[in-house]
């Protein structure tokens, strides 16, 4: 999926069909990201990148979308999602800053 198709999938799904796993609000807690921060990114247009994951879970292969969205001038905010027929699940939410970000892209790039 390209990121319009990504923002307009989202667009497509309501408040009430967001589902936020505990691991996630537990992190959520943590790093002070709140579910209206979450609204605000997944349904709105500053999606900077997407990658898709294919993880193993239960036994089955599990297909999510790592988003990245520009947060503030400093730091990015990573959202890991998966789609399911009604839901869209917030698996886990990082914010990270851009020069981390980009000192890890250089490691696991070698």
């Amino acid at each position: 999926m390209n990121l319009d198709e990504i923002k307009s999938k989202n667009k497509s799904y309501s408040k009430e069909q967001v589902n936020f796993v505990d691991y996630c609000l537990r992190r959520m807690d943590e790093r002070q990201i709140t579910k209206e921060d979450i609204f605000k990114f997944l349904f709105g247009n500053n999606l900077l990148k997407s990658e898709i994951q294919e993880i193993p879970y239960r036994g089955e292969t599990e297909t999510r979308h790592k988003l990245t969205y520009k947060f503030s001038s400093k730091y990015y905010l990573i959202i890991i999602i998966s789609y399911e027929e009604r839901v869209l699940n917030v698996i886990n939410v990082i914010k990270t800053s851009k020069n981390l970000e980009k000192k890890w892209r250089k490691r696991i790039s070698r």
